[in-house]
């Protein structure tokens, strides 16, 4: 049976080339190297719009207004005729709009703002459809097919995980369709979405110290959107990129971790496995430093119950290595979970991580487990 291929089109709106309104950085006055006005997104305003599980709200994840914030509170929203009521939840790096007051069938809205006027779609809500569902999402740009397929059945066969939802960042070596037939001939994976995200992915802000990542909107939207267009009814979301694989050292589910938890929440650290020989797939590498320091990959990546009441706050938003907004105490760090972070499976868009390790190398003999348990 084939999986169930998710509605995946996004509604996109941003201002024109020639509209002398932008948005700036934050500290605008700072001095930056000429990259990352380069790669800065002045200009997005909307990733998409789509219906919240409710069935009544309309939703739009966007970048944060930073500059923009006088535009944004001076937007007219409509539908069919009628002025719709927002409300803005806005982060160091994105933003959540929450219209209401739309009338039942709307299909569209229109949106002033800026001097400019944009008819946005409004896309489908699929929460329903993935209830019950152990999610895991990511975004991408040209990894390999053969990495992304590995990625997915690594956490299907360990972790039971069924859906899988791929944001494609504009990849050039395949097209979306074939992303999505990568996933579709996992085993066990039931329902896949690959929405296409061609779009500024940001730069890294080096002057910020509190967060140099914070320009990097696309991928902290992603989220968000993964979250309240996918995710709201699933019986776990795993946050893992595709040279990340969670494990746990009891062998248990990460999902069933999260969902029981005092919280819902459950943050791990990981170690990294160092890129030997020439392999071309995860389960060509397991091998880490024996200096445990050295081996740590201290990022942490996160599986979150997205049931619990306090998620359903639209000022709860999803980063990179944690939760915005998160209930008090909803965290815990079990020492069970852990992730392994592979220097080999990379495409080096950000450094160099394929370089021969040094120092001295053991086999990880979890990770080694999981594989055999992979390849039985």
């Amino acid at each position: 049976m084939s999986p169930a291929s998710l509605p995946a089109a996004n509604s996109y709106a941003a201002l024109g080339a020639d509209n002398a309104l932008r948005r700036l950085p934050v500290r605008p006055t700072l001095t930056r190297p000429a990259e990352f006005g380069a790669a800065f997104d002045a200009r997005t305003l909307f990733y998409d719009c789509f219906r919240h599980d409710d069935g009544l709200r309309i939703l739009l994840v966007g970048p944060p207004p930073v500059s923009l914030a006088p535009a944004y509170k001076a937007t007219r929203f409509t539908a069919n005729g009628t002025a719709l009521r927002p409300r803005f939840f806005r982060s160091l790096t994105t933003m959540v709009t929450e219209l209401s007051g739309a009338p039942a069938g709307t299909q569209a809205i229109g949106v002033a703002l800026g001097g400019e006027s944009f008819t946005l779609p409004v896309q489908p809500n699929s929460c329903r459809a993935l209830e019950g569902r152990r999610v895991l999402f990511t975004i991408n740009r040209n990894n390999d097919l053969g990495w992304i397929r590995e990625w997915a059945e690594f956490h299907a066969k360990i972790h039971g995980t069924d859906a899988v939802i791929v944001v494609d960042n504009g990849s050039t070596r395949y097209d979306t369709a074939e992303l999505y037939a990568t996933l579709a001939a996992v085993p066990g994976i039931a329902a896949a979405a690959v929405p296409s995200w061609p779009y500024s992915f940001g730069p890294i802000d080096r002057s910020v110290r509190a967060n140099h990542y914070w320009a990097r909107f696309l991928q902290i939207g992603s989220m968000s959107m993964v979250l309240r267009r996918y995710g709201e009814r699933a019986y776990g979301l795993l946050d893992c990129d595709i040279d990340e694989l969670a494990g746990t050292r009891s062998g248990q589910s990460i999902y069933d971790l999260a969902r029981q938890s005092r919280g819902g929440l459950v943050v791990f650290r990981g170690e990294w496995i160092e890129a030997t020989g020439g392999g071309t797939s995860h389960r060509d590498y397991t091998q880490r430093l024996t200096d445990a320091k050295a081996a740590l990959s201290p990022q942490r990546k996160w599986a979150l119950d997205p049931s619990r009441p306090w998620v359903r706050k639209l000022s709860v938003q999803p980063y990179w290595h944690w939760i915005e907004g998160r209930a008090l105490f909803s965290k815990t760090m079990p020492a069970d979970a852990l992730y392994w972070h592979f220097k080999g499976i990379n495409t080096n868009w950000k450094q160099d991580r394929t370089r021969p390790p040094e120092g001295a190398l053991e086999t990880d003999p979890l990770l080694a487990a999981a594989f055999a348990r992979l390849a039985g």
